[in-house]
């Protein structure tokens, strides 16, 4: 059976590399950009890990790599690891319900709140849905290399329904035997909602400026702007039934400072004229907020500012 992993970029190149250098040799790779696939194809899958967070780098032969999963046979999948960005389920739900007719398990191996939630409406239930939270991080190289940037062991994995919880156990194991140290969990949403609370405290704030991680959290008023949205962000979060410890803020504080001149993927989204994920990050807290009566004054104001920055970008494409 087939294990396929939709979106060949950071995420998905690093989870696919891992896979089949672990000798999974039935991982399907789908990317819907043709120069990706001519990469993959004819130079295989390299990933370049300079500071050794998954010990090495090394390059595997890719066996398949298609544009959809329409071109192969549902029954034929057995796991399916989203690692589109957020804004691109829309874009690839249809293809994947024949394989939801089939049986497949869906992880969704992405950014932001309730990614599993619109997979699992799309989908018909929430049975075979799980939710992964990915510690790991790079970029991808203009020859097609993935560079591993960082990687915050382990990675979480939950189901969205207790029956699940075997399929997540055992998706889990198989992350771990390849080098992708994984852990799943009962409380994925927890995890989800530290992971979004992170990524929505600065990666908006470096697309709006063009600074790295470092050079906004350098500017004392930027970096009041970072705590503000942080707070507002956890006060939903417990709210909604996440569960922190007393010193979380100082936890998320600390983390972010030691970002380094990192580009977060949003900017890096948003100097390519590309659609962000501000809608399941900035965007979502707002929206949870307003369902549960919590003032988010700086998250609305970050989501409004990304939105109009893209409506310019895509004016002037």
């Amino acid at each position: 059976m087939a294990i396929a992993v939709v979106g060949a970029g950071v995420v998905g190149g690093i989870l696919g590399g891992c896979l089949l250098k672990a000798g999974r040799e039935e991982v399907i790779l789908v990317d819907a950009f043709s120069r990706r696939l001519d990469q993959l194809r004819a130079g295989g899958l390299k990933i370049k890990d300079p500071k050794n967070c998954i010990k090495g780098d090394f390059t595997v032969a890719v066996p398949k790599a298609i544009s959809t999963l329409c071109d192969i046979e549902p029954e034929k999948v057995a796991v399916v690891f989203i690692c589109v960005k957020a804004c691109m389920i829309a874009d690839i739900i249809d293809s994947l319900k024949p394989l939801a007719k089939a049986g497949a398990v869906f992880v969704s191996f992405q950014n932001g709140l309730d990614t599993e939630e619109a997979l699992a409406h799309e989908l018909g239930g929430d049975g075979r849905i799980l939710r992964g939270v990915v510690n790991y991080a790079g970029r991808l190289l203009e020859d097609g290399a993935v560079e591993v940037s960082f990687f915050q062991k382990p990675n979480y994995l939950g189901a969205l329904s207790g029956g699940s919880s075997l399929e997540a156990a055992r998706v889990a194991a198989m992350m771990t035997q390849a080098g992708l140290e994984t852990r799943a969990t009962d409380d994925i949403k927890t995890f989800v909602w530290e992971k979004v609370l992170l990524n929505s405290a600065m990666s908006p704030l470096c697309a709006l400026t063009g600074l790295t991680m470092k050079d906004v959290i350098d500017r004392p008023d930027l970096k009041q702007v970072v705590e503000g949205v942080l707070r507002e962000g956890i006060a939903v979060a417990k709210a909604s039934g996440a569960r922190f410890p007393d010193d979380f803020f100082e936890h998320c504080a600390g983390y972010l400072s030691k970002g380094g001149r990192h580009k977060p993927s949003m900017l890096v989204d948003v100097e390519a004229k590309r659609p962000t994920e501000i809608e399941f990050l900035n965007g979502a807290i707002f929206r949870h907020g307003q369902r549960l009566a919590i003032a988010t004054p700086h998250n609305q104001t970050i989501t409004a500012l990304i939105k109009g920055l893209e409506a310019n970008r895509q004016g002037q494409s």
